[in-house]
């Protein structure tokens, strides 16, 4: 498969402007440098949201759903269509393999546009995770005789997942706040009540993770690897290797490239480790890819600069990793280790607006079973500290004097201290007027922190919704 010579440009375009999943200008300065991005395709199964305002807009996760729908070719016979989830396209010779198909309600868009460069039958359908992002549109493109190909930890986290709906869906929906309207507005369009089923499956081909799988279809060979990275244990990529094109889907770096990984979420989900993180940094390192194309963010054409950001990431979750167990070895617990690890100069360039170190090394500590930590008798009981705060306000003389402390801390430049006191009122009297606007103002403080510091989608969503029922109680 020829590169054209256009294509090395998008690595220009990215040093000059906003990413592909912020402002998106970058579509329109594709179409500048002749690449092939065609107009949104119209259906009448599609779902508009109103994205004018969702929780944490301006950070890279926040604004995925501001994503438009467009197609880029890649090369002659690769392409890609944008939106929250990339979809991608291989023809060949004997046919065509696809990789990933997107939410339920762009699938249509999304697969029609694919269709439209579509050169023979779909052969396959290889999904590198099995989140919702990678099945909503497989009936839309599979053909009779098409090969759905997983890894196996893929095909079990669906059964997981639709195990897990009831428990994820509230927390999803706090944090990202456009999936009320675009439930709404589907079971209407639908008229029923579940309008994205998500249901496990199994696949044509089973791959074992350990083992990978290898396959051939015109010509074109393809590897798929289990590459367990930032977005879950079930990763797993397909490889090209005659080209050098590595479709690093599943998550397998995160949403923005390079980006600190979101392995300890706030939203909940299964265990995402950093040692195996830390070695599938390794594995795409080793295979040199010339085109790196992730699950969302655009291609990456450069092959220094694909090194260089999977090099970077490696070192320094390899620094956070030993850290922890340095930390661990010496007795540290775990809210220790959260506070005195962090990046060191040569690695602060890392975003931390989807995961935080933070958030990685309290995930790493609990999957390492450390979670008694010696020292305090309590942690073996089935209760948190909340069940004595009415006793401390009591204590204090009521919840006025716990406010006054929490508004002093404020006024200190100590907004922890100051929420950790609201939240023991709270508990008192979770309807007093005065505790709640002492919580508006506090969570309002450490929203134009995160604002000003790491950018964290999930904190600042979290401190949105926060608010927003904190300001309903007034």
């Amino acid at each position: 498969m020829s590169i054209p010579s256009s294509l090395k440009q998008i690595s220009v375009v990215r040093s000059i402007g906003s990413r592909l999943l912020g402002s998106r200008l970058l579509g329109s300065w594709l179409l500048g440098l002749s690449l092939s991005v065609a107009a949104s395709a119209s259906t009448g199964t599609d779902v508009n949201l109103n994205t004018k305002d969702v929780r944490a807009g301006g950070t890279p996760v926040g604004d995925l759903i501001r994503v438009p729908i467009e197609r880029v070719a890649i090369t002659e016979n690769v392409f890609y269509v944008s939106g929250l989830a990339n979809v991608y396209l291989v023809n060949t010779p004997e046919g065509a393999v696809v990789i990933d198909t997107g939410f339920a309600h762009q699938a249509p868009k999304q697969m029609a546009l694919l269709k439209e460069v579509l050169k023979g039958p779909v052969k396959y359908i290889f999904l590198p995770q099995g989140q919702q992002d990678d099945v909503g549109g497989i009936s839309l493109i599979r053909d009779e005789d098409t090969q759905i190909i997983m890894t196996r930890s893929s095909a079990e986290y669906m059964v997981h997942r639709k195990r897990a709906s009831q428990f994820l869906l509230p927390r999803y929906a706090e944090l990202y706040s456009w999936t009320k309207e675009l439930m709404k507005k589907s079971q209407q369009q639908a008229k029923k009540k579940d309008p994205f089923p998500y249901k496990p499956i199994t696949p044509d081909v089973m791959v074992e993770d350990h083992e990978g799988y290898k396959f051939e279809l015109g010509g074109v060979k393809f590897e798929v690897l289990a590459l367990p990275g930032a977005e879950g244990i079930n990763s797993a990529g397909l490889w090209m290797p005659e080209e050098k094109i590595l479709f690093a889907g599943g998550g397998s770096v995160g949403p923005e490239i390079p980006m600190w990984p979101n392995l300890g979420t706030v939203r909940s989900d299964r265990n995402r480790i950093l040692e195996e993180y830390i070695d599938t940094l390794n594995t795409m390192i080793k295979l040199e890819p010339e085109i790196l194309l992730p699950g969302q963010d655009e291609p990456i054409t450069d092959k220094k600069e694909i090194m260089s950001n999977l090099t970077l990431l490696r070192d320094a979750a390899t620094y956070v990793y030993d850290e922890i167990w340095a930390g661990l070895s010496q007795g540290k617990d775990v809210y220790e280790l959260m506070r005195d690890i962090q990046l060191p100069e040569e690695y602060s360039s890392l975003s931390q607006q989807h995961g935080r170190v933070e958030w990685t090394v309290r995930e790493t500590v609990n999957q390492a079973g450390a979670w008694f930590q010696y020292k305090y008798t309590s942690e073996l009981y089935p209760y948190r500290p909340t069940v004595v705060y009415q006793d401390l306000v009591e204590l204090a003389g009521g919840v006025d004097n716990v406010i006054s402390m929490a508004q002093k801390k404020l006024k200190e430049g100590d907004p922890i201290k100051a929420i950790h006191l609201v939240e023991v009122a709270l508990e008192a009297e979770p309807d007093n007027k005065k505790v709640n606007e002492t919580h508006v103002q506090v969570l309002q403080v450490l929203l134009k922190r995160a604002a000003e510091t790491h950018k964290t989608f999930s904190e600042i969503a979290w401190l949105q919704s926060q608010i927003g029922k904190a300001k309903a109680k007034l």
